[in-house]
């Protein structure tokens, strides 16, 4: 045998082993087998390139959340330090759970409880936003009263008239000695300039983008946080960006959904944060007394709320869940907003099951789009929804970016998560469970206020989708999990 044979038999031998090694990992990875199947077909159909794909794209971090990998003891660490708001938010649950014991509010708060350790914490005052016009004049009026520390976490950090004028108040905040601290995601935000970013670490702000590692490349913080003094926090769909106020140059306007919080809840969403940042690689403790609300103990009369986190690390996917419970727990409705309809197998079973049973079930998303493909993918979910009896609404007046649901007259969430399967199983996604009447009232008429603004999507909608653009559709369906 010469020594190319002997060289040819090495490498065979490497790959064969290291195939059978991939088949391993996968039949024993605790995860659906159509995801199996799929990943074993790629493999066997393109080995090198499927290796490579499944490296960066399809290994199950969620497996080692449920072991308890490092990430996970990470976001742990940062969630213990807010045991004393937990333990006094205590008899706000007790007394959530004693009103209507087995409501569906109640069968929410257990789910969100139980997976995401997501305690009801009471918010001082509670104040939505259903405009950027609205809420960056007044985030920024808060920028401009920080008197110890500001955080910002957004996905994405646009450079323009918005950036131009909250830098500028940054500038000002760090010149009177507070510390502010910012992170948003690099992939997502790197078409942006980030010249306003440099000008802020060069006068003191802490400055970080999140997962820039190749292997942690199909994940993305999808979450939007701003905290100032421990006193009041902001989250909800809109980033950092002038087109979230106006619509930009690409829109008409912009529909969107944010809330404003004080008191106790300002802890869960703050040490969110600083999970994220610890995870990113820097050592500062931002659960730290200045970063944290002054009382653990919420004023009387308090919003009852739940801060619910699920991304890849948790050993859940928590936020799904919580959707599929509202769905299953309703007496009445289940009103949806999201930009794109992307779900997975069991959030759409929960659907068109909840609408078969006579629910209210109403879906609305972008009618003018932002990203084609999974626009068109989003047609291939519609035929069983409104079969079952489901309505599917297009949003055409603007942007729709919104992520809400409203349960019965119960319950609201606003919060960062699409209707699809990255933000339902894969990205690092935030919401906040609103256990008010008060507030759902206020969402159930602006979701209204919407839909005459909105095209109604029927079954002869779907019959009129020509034969070509139904083959491209379902063809982009199969890569739903990427969308």
């Amino acid at each position: 045998m010469t020594a190319q044979h002997v060289g040819d038999l090495v490498v065979g031998v490497l790959y064969a082993l290291a195939l059978l090694s991939m088949i391993f990992v996968l039949v024993t990875d605790d995860r659906e087998p159509s995801i199996v199947m799929s990943w074993l077909f790629v493999l066997g159909l393109v080995p090198g390139v499927g290796f490579l794909a499944y490296v960066l794209l399809g290994r199950n971090f969620r497996r080692q959340a449920r072991s308890g990998g490092r990430e996970v003891q990470t976001i742990r660490a940062a969630m213990a330090r807010i045991e004393d708001v937990q333990q006094a938010a205590a008899p706000v649950l007790a007394a959530l759970l004693a009103a209507r014991p087995d409501g569906p509010a109640a069968r929410v708060a257990r789910v969100a409880q139980r997976e995401g350790n997501a305690s009801v914490i009471g918010a001082d005052t509670l104040e939505v936003f259903y405009s950027g016009k609205d809420k960056f004049p007044r985030l920024l009026a808060d920028l401009a009263e920080a008197r110890h520390t500001i955080t910002l976490m957004y996905l994405i950090w646009e450079r323009d008239e918005l950036t131009a004028k909250v830098t500028e108040t940054l500038l000002d905040r760090i010149a009177a000695g507070v510390e502010v601290v910012i992170t948003y995601d690099w992939l997502t935000s790197l078409r942006y300039r980030k010249s306003e970013l440099r000008r802020l670490a060069r006068a003191g702000a802490l400055v970080q983008p999140c997962y820039r590692r190749l292997l942690r490349i199909n994940y993305r913080n999808h979450m939007k946080v701003a905290s100032i003094d421990g006193r009041v926090v902001y989250t909800g769909g809109m980033n950092m960006g002038q087109e979230y106020a106006d619509g930009g140059s690409r829109f008409a306007s912009w529909r969107d959904t944010h809330v404003r919080m004080t008191g106790p809840v300002v802890a869960p969403l703050q040490a969110l944060v600083a999970g994220v940042w610890m995870l990113n690689g820097r050592s500062e403790d931002l659960t730290e007394d200045r970063f944290m609300p002054a009382s653990p103990d919420a004023a009387p009369g308090a919003i009852p709320v739940q801060v619910v986190h699920s991304s890849v690390w948790t050993p859940a996917p928590v936020n799904r869940d919580v959707f599929i419970t509202a769905l299953g727990a309703a007496t009445q409705s289940v009103w949806i907003q999201s930009p794109y309809f992307v779900p997975d197998e069991p959030l759409l079973a929960a659907m068109t099951t909840a609408a078969a049973s006579g629910l209210d079930i109403r879906f609305m998303m972008a009618g003018v789009y932002d990203k084609a493909v999974p626009w068109w993918v989003a047609q291939t979910y519609f035929r069983p929804l409104l079969e079952a009896g489901a309505r599917i609404f297009q949003y055409e007046a603007g942007f729709l970016h919104s992520k809400t649901v409203t349960l019965d007259e119960d319950l609201t969430i606003i919060g960062t998560c699409n209707w699809d399967i990255r933000s339902l199983i894969l990205h690092d996604e935030v919401s906040t469970i609103i256990h008010d009447t008060g507030v759902t009232q206020a969402a159930r008429e602006q979701y209204l206020l919407d839909q005459e603004s909105c095209r109604e999507i029927t079954l002869a909608t779907i019959d009129g989708i020509s034969r070509l653009a139904t083959i491209r559709n379902q063809g982009l369906r199969l890569t739903a999990r990427l969308l």
